[in-house]
């Protein structure tokens, strides 16, 4: 029953804590109740128990009576208005006799509500106190007894329930100070991160909802901090792309209007003018290809472009995209050699186009920098759950920048990497290697 019916409530960590510091604050609370109703009590009884002062306030209580006949001219027998001075002075036990004949008495007037009344009370002295009294038809005596204690009664309560108020208030505040002063250390963390300090973190303790509130609000702050670091690195990778390219574009471009010029200017002959038409179509197309790969490029770093990634066989696919590489760089004169390392059956989600071009710059890269001597090695295997192309050649010159690949090879890296795969590259040794991984899809 008490698992369902936490079930249902469903409380959070800081609620059962809240719940928690509130029993703790009204246990404390009660104690100080009990400890300061009964001290300010048993002061009073102690007071109370002088006889010099029971006697004195006695005296006092006779002659407001004795005060209380006079001016409302009451008879021995006049009952009514001796009982609404005893009413008014609920606290005093009174007897009136007329030559030992009792008239009044307090006792028969709602004894039973004045004992559970008194009955907290202890009378504190043997016996009552005698007093001759005039009344307006003659002399009487009363005997008296009182519980002044009582008359302090809604003082104690007061006090003590103010005790009990502020020892409540005071320890729940104390118990939950801790989270107050986290919740304002969040507060100040949140302003912090308005203002712009990214690497500002909120301190994240205890194991309740304030500490979840921390944590998300620090993976915020580190996931925004992150976007705005690759959205500073892609701007930064496009304007050098952009300032490459540009050079990249600028010498063909010279060189087909260079050859432009000749043809029109009649200032070659009808074959060197062939010669030169020839020069500016190779020229061209290769500015084409500069443009090719600038859009590849930008259409790997947009975020939004359209996905259109399919699943395929792995082992179809590969092939195909490999033996048309390798067809290509066997009709420019290139030798090649493949290791497929992989004998069963795998799938894999890629954008052929986007992938076709992969390859592509892989050739036009062999093209630029490998010794047609030598052969250019591929190896295709599995690694875990990656399908990973590995594909290395001698390189002409014995250094050569990574930087200075050109923007096709750094388009393939960003192509693959939206496909959730992986491209490395480099030179050593007088040889260049890349390496591409692509994710299997698990069957």
């Amino acid at each position: 029953m008490n698992k369902t019916l936490f079930k249902i409530l469903n409380p959070s960590r800081l609620s059962i804590a809240v719940l928690y510091y509130v029993i703790l604050s009204a246990l404390a609370a009660f104690v100080c109740q009990a400890v300061v109703f009964n001290g300010m009590n048993a002061v009073v009884g102690t007071l109370m128990d002088h006889q010099n002062y029971y006697k004195r306030h006695i005296h006092g209580v006779v002659e407001d009576f004795q005060n209380y006949i006079e001016d409302n001219h009451v008879g021995i027998n006049d009952v009514e208005k001796i009982e609404s001075w005893n009413y008014d002075n609920w606290y005093v036990f009174l007897t009136v006799y007329k030559d030992g004949k009792v008239c009044y008495t307090t006792m028969d007037k709602e004894s039973k509500e004045r004992e559970l009344q008194l009955g907290y009370y202890p009378y504190r002295h043997d016996q009552s106190l005698s007093y001759p009294v005039t009344f307006s038809d003659g002399e009487g005596e009363i005997t008296v007894r009182a519980y002044f204690e009582v008359r302090y009664r809604t003082l104690i309560l007061i006090i003590s329930a103010g005790v009990t108020a502020s020892c409540f208030v005071a320890v729940f505040l104390m118990l939950v100070r801790k989270k107050l002063k986290y919740i304002t250390r969040i507060e100040k963390g949140i302003r912090i991160l308005e203002a712009g300090t990214e690497e500002y973190r909120i301190p994240e303790s205890g194991r309740d909802e304030l500490y979840s509130l921390a944590h998300t609000i620090n993976q915020m702050s580190d996931s925004l901090h992150r976007e705005i670091e690759q959205k500073d690195r892609i701007q930064k990778e496009r304007d050098e792309m952009i300032t490459s390219l540009s050079h990249d574009i600028r010498t063909p471009l010279t060189s087909v209007l260079f050859y432009l010029d000749m043809i029109t200017d009649k200032k070659c002959s009808g074959e060197q003018a062939e010669i030169y038409m020839k020069k500016a179509k190779s020229q061209a197309y290769h500015m084409k290809k500069l443009m090719d790969d600038l859009f590849s490029y930008s259409y790997a770093v947009w975020e939004n472009a359209p996905d259109k990634a399919e699943i395929y066989d792995g082992n179809e696919l590969i092939v195909q995209l490999l033996g048309d590489l390798i067809e290509s760089l066997e009709e420019r004169g290139f030798k090649t050699n493949l290791n497929y390392q992989v004998n069963e059956p795998f799938s894999i989600q890629a954008e052929v186009a986007q992938l076709r071009r992969v390859f592509d710059n892989l050739g036009t890269n062999v093209g630029k920098y490998a010794v047609k001597e030598e052969n250019v090695e591929f190896c295709v295997r599995l690694d875990g759950d990656h399908m990973c192309l590995i594909q290395e050649n001698p390189m002409k010159e014995a250094e050569i920048e990574v930087e200075s690949y050109g923007i096709g090879i750094k388009a393939s890296q960003k192509i693959i990497e939206k496909m959730g795969g992986s491209f490395t590259y480099g030179s050593k040794n007088y040889r260049f290697q890349a390496v591409i991984c692509l994710p299997i899809i698990p069957k």
